[in-house]
């Protein structure tokens, strides 16, 4: 049974829903395939600690990272600061997963190469980078998402990552293309909130997911559609959510994620932006954003103040208005359709039935 203080520790980092949904998907996985993270030699002292309370208090909910270290004498450090709680283990790459499987944590040199080899091996798609530096910043801002085609060119440039945190995108989009896997970027001071929140506390590094744009829902699979959107929302859809006129739909990869968005008179309505479940954190959503203003210059939308993304739609808006139950949002508006598309906002039609 997991003790009270672990219960308590992991809600306190963010919202309890929000760490119910990551440690419920987590603890679904392979023991092996939960994560593997990276221990950067920076990690010493009161950082190594820190790493060691983490792993006692995974340990405690059974999740089982695989370590990887550079070094022997960086392995045995963190080895010496955990307790028998964590059940840790010096081994072979081949060694891990049976060692997982066990319940304990394996402890690996792996040198600075085969990293992405042990993720693959493992069948994780996780990787964690934990170094003193902690997440990639620019001008003193964490980057939340860094996506390795659209934004390497940028980054590459050299003027907007310091050194230390220049080598640590290197290695991370080395690993996105070797092992086709999501890198974050963290210090073992924000690792449980980096795993169990949907904001992190971290950079998240990976590959852009696809998204194609229809103008016709036939096109679609309006079922996954659906499935998604009233996953995202915890509410059933109502039916006639679907006789209205939709003029763009927006599916991510293979319907990870979605975006529908109503043409009026003063612009376009953005009516949904729904992510699957299993894709929260993964960046779905700014690809999803990206394709939409893309193609649309101008738009508002609105969302509930009790909505988990209120915080990120403030970041992408150039105005907004709390009129209850609504916080209606705007981008591209000229002045003279603000006060219009803010009592179109309020007056549209309500989508969703009652939670069941």
């Amino acid at each position: 049974m997991t003790h009270p203080w672990v219960v308590r520790l992991l809600t306190s980092i963010g919202k309890p829903a929000e760490a119910e949904f990551y440690l419920s998907q987590f603890q679904a996985l392979r023991p092996e395939s939960f994560a593997v993270l990276w221990v950067d030699p920076d990690v010493s002292g009161a950082l190594a600690d820190a790493l060691a309370f983490d792993l006692e208090l995974l340990a405690e909910l059974s999740l089982t990272p695989v370590l990887a270290f550079e070094s022997k004498e960086s392995a045995e450090d963190l080895a010496g600061r955990l307790s028998a709680r964590a059940h840790a283990r010096f081994a072979q790459p081949s060694e891990a997963a049976a060692i997982a499987q066990q319940g304990g944590i394996p402890l690996i040199t792996l040198g600075d190469t085969g990293l992405a080899e042990l993720a693959t091996e493992m069948g994780t798609r996780k990787i964690v980078l934990l170094g003193a530096h902690g997440a990639l910043a620019s001008a003193g801002q964490r980057l939340s998402i860094i996506d390795v085609t659209a934004d390497d060119a940028e980054l590459q440039s050299g003027q907007i990552l310091s050194a230390p945190h220049m080598a640590l995108y290197q290695r991370a989009r080395a690993l996105v293309d070797a092992a086709g896997a999501l890198v974050s970027i963290t210090s073992p001071l924000e690792l449980v909130r980096e795993l169990f929140t949907v904001r992190g506390a971290g950079t998240l590094v990976r590959r852009g997911t696809a998204v194609a744009h229809h103008r016709d829902l036939a096109a679609v699979d309006r079922g996954r559609i659906q499935a998604i959107i009233e996953a995202a929302f915890a509410r059933p859809l109502r039916a006639e959510f679907w006789h209205g006129p939709l003029h763009s739909i927006y599916v991510a990869g293979d319907y990870r994620g979605a975006a529908l968005v109503t043409h009026t008179e003063v612009g376009p309505y953005l009516t949904k932006l729904a992510v699957g479940a299993t894709a929260r954190g993964e960046g779905i959503g700014r690809d999803l954003w990206r394709a939409l203003v893309r193609d649309h210059a101008r738009l508002f939308w609105r969302a509930r103040p009790d909505n988990p993304i209120t915080y990120w739609y403030r970041d992408q808006c150039e105005g907004m208005v709390k009129l209850p139950p609504w916080n209606i949002y705007w981008r591209g508006l000229d002045p003279g359709a603000i006060g219009p598309a803010i009592a179109g906002a309020q007056a549209a039609a309500v989508d969703f039935g009652e939670r069941t």
